[in-house]
């Protein structure tokens, strides 16, 4: 069991002096707070959930019910106790159906009955915690106890019960995809379908009709009528994947059907309805697209019933050993491991791909050593050139924009062949290679007209040797 982290606030110094006690004799991490400021300092500054809080009605600048919406925002998992005198108990009352666990009358008389409930307390969320990492651990959400993602996780669980679109916010390779099916698979619409498209994977001409459908003969292609994801996901979930590259007039598209839950398909006239939750994700900041005009603030507003954020691999290193022996065990059935030394250097890591980052280099070491053990010496290799810090916005951009004409451009190709017999597939392999060289030469170009034309320089920016530049460039 995990150390518990308890929240005690009390404007009355026996009351903080002897739960302070009580929970560090059962080897409890405790905090004190005796006012609202107090506690808002603390759930500002604790970077860790609390398991328990123990709250008196009572306090000099706020009362016991404020303070149980604070913390259960902040923190959803965590338990809460009110501590109450007779005339307020009524009011005890109020706080359990705000969300409280239960209430404790003043003075504590009988210490026994008080030990019995919070002892049952602790047990609770001990089996809590066990049961949501058993269930995150199902979708492959690894995390150690006690840490950020707890908070996430715990957030999550709740929300997924209830009806409300959710935005999940987070770096390249955090595992947004993995969230949303932990919310699908923990909420009410479970037994119905889980369906996702990346918005930045399908070339705009065919996303409408990928999320709305399309009518037998709407357009070049449409051979028979074709259901959507609004309709494949009815009474179920959408996941709206990197929804910070959806055209703006699949936006409007898009916040019709969040409205009103009415679409039409591409070339059909008839109004179909679906009932589904909205999940979607991106790992761009939406209000500064929305400032240069990329994206639509009405469409956000609807998105985020809820914002739910991954917090970056670099910044949970003690997540790192729990999720490279979860990934040997399940890829390499247990005849692959890793060393101690090799765990202390990627947890030493920036991580600028985050788990997706992580799961690549352990892969790629077992298949370049062959190796049963994972050593420090195997990864020195493929960790010394690893950037020292995150990748930026704008070259998480330029990534997403290449990914993204890469799709288009491949599906452009492939759709425009009409027969096997039509092409000479030796000389289209031809082809796209001159365009790869081609992309290299201009880039080379644009580069020596930022250095003012020294090689050298330029040779040490883009890590080639002034020999490789000359062969881009075609020189002999």
């Amino acid at each position: 069991m995990s150390e518990k982290r308890i929240l005690i606030v009390d404007d009355e110094m026996e009351v903080t002096s002897f739960f302070r006690y009580f929970f560090e004799g059962k080897n409890c991490k405790v905090a004190v707070a005796n006012s609202g400021r107090e506690v808002d300092h603390l759930l500002h500054s604790s970077p860790l959930p609390f398991h328990l809080a123990l709250i008196d009605m009572k306090l000099p600048d706020t009362n016991g019910l404020e303070l149980l919406r604070t913390i259960k925002e902040k923190f959803p998992s965590c338990e809460v106790l009110i501590m109450t005198g007779y005339s307020t108990v009524k009011t005890a009352v109020q706080a359990i159906q705000a969300g409280a666990k239960d209430y404790l009358e003043k003075p504590f008389d009988d210490l026994d009955n008080l030990e019995t409930i919070i002892d049952s307390l602790l047990q609770q969320t001990s089996q809590q915690e066990k049961d949501l990492r058993s269930t995150a651990g199902q979708y492959g959400i690894i995390y150690a106890p006690g840490g950020p993602m707890d908070t996430v996780l715990s957030m999550a669980s709740k929300l997924a019960k209830k009806a409300i679109n959710i935005l999940i916010i987070g770096e390249t390779g955090t595992g947004k995809e993995l969230m949303a099916r932990f919310i699908h698979e923990s909420s009410l619409r479970s037994q119905h379908p889980f369906v996702g498209i990346n918005c930045g994977a399908v070339p705009q001409a065919l996303l409408e009709s990928e999320l709305f459908g399309h009518e037998k003969g709407a357009f070049t292609g449409a051979g028979k009528t074709r259901k959507g994801y609004f309709e494949l996901a009815n009474h179920g979930t959408l996941f709206l994947d990197e929804i910070g590259e959806a055209p703006l007039d699949i936006q409007v598209k898009l916040l019709r059907v969040l409205e009103t839950g009415e679409f039409m398909r591409v070339g059909g006239e008839d109004i179909l309805k679906s009932n589904i939750r909205v999940i979607s994700a991106t790992h761009r900041h939406l209000e500064h697209e929305i400032e240069k005009n990329r994206f639509r603030s009405d469409l956000l507003y609807r998105l985020e019933g809820v914002k739910l954020e991954i917090p970056p691999l670099r910044e949970r290193p003690e997540d790192i050993p729990l999720i490279a022996n979860y990934y040997l065990q399940r890829k390499f059935d247990g005849q692959c491991e890793i060393s101690d030394e090799a765990i202390t250097m990627l947890k030493n890591c920036p991580w600028p791909g985050n788990v997706r980052q992580l799961i690549n280099v352990l892969n790629q070491t077992v298949a370049i050593h062959e190796c049963s053990i994972i050593k420090a010496t195997h990864l020195h290799g493929r960790l010394k050139e690893m950037p020292t810090s995150p990748v930026t916005e704008e070259k998480l951009a330029l990534e997403e924009y290449i990914r993204r004409e890469k799709e288009k451009f491949i599906h452009g190709i492939v759709e425009s062949i009409g027969s096997l017999e039509d092409i000479e597939f030796n000389e289209l392999m031809k082809q796209m290679k001159d365009l790869e060289a081609q992309v290299g030469r201009r880039i080379i170009l644009k580069g020596l007209n930022e250095v003012q034309g020294n090689r050298k320089l330029l040779s040490e920016k883009l890590d080639i040797t002034p020999r490789i530049l000359r062969y881009i460039l075609n020189e002999k």
